[in-house]
């Protein structure tokens, strides 16, 4: 648990760190344009202008720091790091694929809240602040799970079976 900790204070300190605080926003930015590009591919309308996704009646969505899935990375990461058991090779594996899918997900999250905006707002505010925050964690939780399971148990410590 005190690696964990560990962990997850300097990810979430390199997440907020003013030095790299350009890199993350042209992550940002990046999971922005993904989501226009997904949107364009299956016939929708949007324009987007840094961090802001518009339709053509006017409703936007900004994705801010919080909303580019790198706080369920950081907290998947944390705990696949401190996990003591499974080889560095896997826990990199680990990490790669658990991104993927967090990202693939968020993005998934950007764009139906980008279309159930226009449509009902009051529908957006719960999705946005309940239903698909709760999706995204329980996701990296998933994630971290599975790659638990498959950790042999024969390499798992005794204090942490």
């Amino acid at each position: 648990m005190l690696l964990f900790a560990l962990f997850v204070s300097v990810g979430f300190g390199l997440v907020f760190a003013p030095p790299l605080a350009p890199f993350f926003e042209y992550f940002t930015r990046l999971v922005a344009n993904a989501s226009e590009v997904i949107i364009r591919i299956g016939g929708g309308h949007v324009q987007v202008s840094a961090f802001t996704l518009t339709a053509p009646d006017g409703f936007s969505i900004v994705v801010a720091n919080g909303c580019n899935g790198i706080n369920v990375v950081v907290l998947l990461w944390s705990a696949l790091l401190a996990w003591p058991a499974g080889r560095w090779t896997d826990k990199v594996k680990g990490m790669g694929f658990g991104m993927l899918a967090i990202q693939a997900a968020n993005s998934l999250r950007i764009i139906t809240l980008f279309y159930l905006g226009q449509w009902n707002q009051q529908w957006f505010e719960i999705m946005h602040l309940y239903v698909w925050e709760i999706l995204i964690m329980v996701l990296g939780l998933a994630v971290f799970a599975i790659w638990v399971r498959r950790t042999p148990a024969s390499a798992i410590p005794d204090g942490a079976k």
